[in-house]
């Protein structure tokens, strides 16, 4: 007996007609009917006989579900585990980034990665991606600059460069692209080298030149950035996704190509594989972000 004789046979039995086991197994009667005479057939014995409209089991019948007991229950225990996988797999994918990666680039693209009409659902949260990601909180984090975790299993989907943003009327406006020379003794608006990836590459760039710089204002995010130079002024260093995003008339920006371009990283739990939808958004994004870098 094959697996789809053996739960045929199991359905007769608990049910007692070939009415219901087709209803039950997406039959018709008839096909219910051939399949039992086939199945009798192949064993070599009656299974049932008729006794009005049921189907009554002979004593090999009854001896024969009890030996294959152990089959029906662990059927039953796989449609059960079936039904919590369906629920667990279309739960919303939740991402978490940071400001920039959301505005800069999530945001636009999502509808290439099927999200058009929001016939899929997806949690965002803001903030700390790697703890996120640790906690169980979130399925996938992505974060510029996030250094190397051997409990994540993490990918390169772009290199993304610098730009310093200034306002419009600050005197290196007028160069196409500073060099760090020209920031050193300008108050900048970044991030903590101590606390942040990025603040540590910008940091490690001025080292690499032989050059310290003042940084006036430590904030967390690009967007920030942007906010402290518009209402005090100096200038601040920012990523091209945030440049891209950027809408503030007052501010312009410039590329820093003596600053190595900043990695950003996607990254999940190793040896956690995650959910088909987690799995189809990280792969189109990821394409997208390629194609882009390019």
């Amino acid at each position: 007996m094959d697996l789809a004789e053996i739960e045929l046979f199991g359905t007769l039995m608990r049910v007692g007609t070939t009415v219901e086991t087709a209803r039950i197994l997406g039959l018709s009667q008839p096909a219910v009917s051939a399949r039992l005479k086939r199945l009798e057939s192949r064993v070599g014995f009656s299974l049932f006989h008729r006794s009005g409209n049921r189907l009554e089991p002979s004593a090999e019948a009854q001896e024969l579900y009890a030996e294959t007991g152990a089959v029906f229950a662990a059927q039953t225990e796989i449609r059960s585990r079936i039904e919590a996988l369906r629920s667990h797999a279309m739960r919303p994918v939740t991402l978490a980034a940071t400001p920039a990666v959301v505005e800069g680039y999530l945001a636009p693209h999502l509808a290439r990665a099927g999200y058009t009409g929001w016939a899929r659902s997806l949690r965002i949260w803001i903030g700390e991606p790697e703890n996120d990601v640790r906690s169980g909180r979130a399925d996938i984090g992505m974060q510029m600059a996030a250094p190397p975790r051997a409990e994540f299993e993490a990918q390169t989907l772009a290199e993304v460069p610098l730009y310093a943003v200034m306002r419009a009327d600050h005197p290196l406006g007028r160069q196409a692209a500073p060099e760090l020379t020209d920031l050193r003794d300008e108050p900048l608006v970044c991030y903590d080298p101590d606390w942040s990836p990025m603040g540590g590459a910008i940091r490690r760039a001025f080292r690499a030149h032989g050059l310290d710089y003042r940084l006036a204002c430590q904030v967390p995010f690009c967007s920030t950035v942007c906010h402290m130079v518009a209402a005090c002024g100096g200038v601040g260093v920012i990523d091209r996704l945030t440049v891209d995003a950027l809408t503030d008339p007052r501010l312009i920006a410039r590329p820093l190509p003596q600053i190595p371009p900043i990695p950003l990283i996607a990254f999940h739990r190793r040896d956690e594989p995650l959910r088909v939808h987690a799995q189809e958004l990280l792969t189109a994004l990821g394409g997208q972000l390629r194609d882009r870098a390019g």
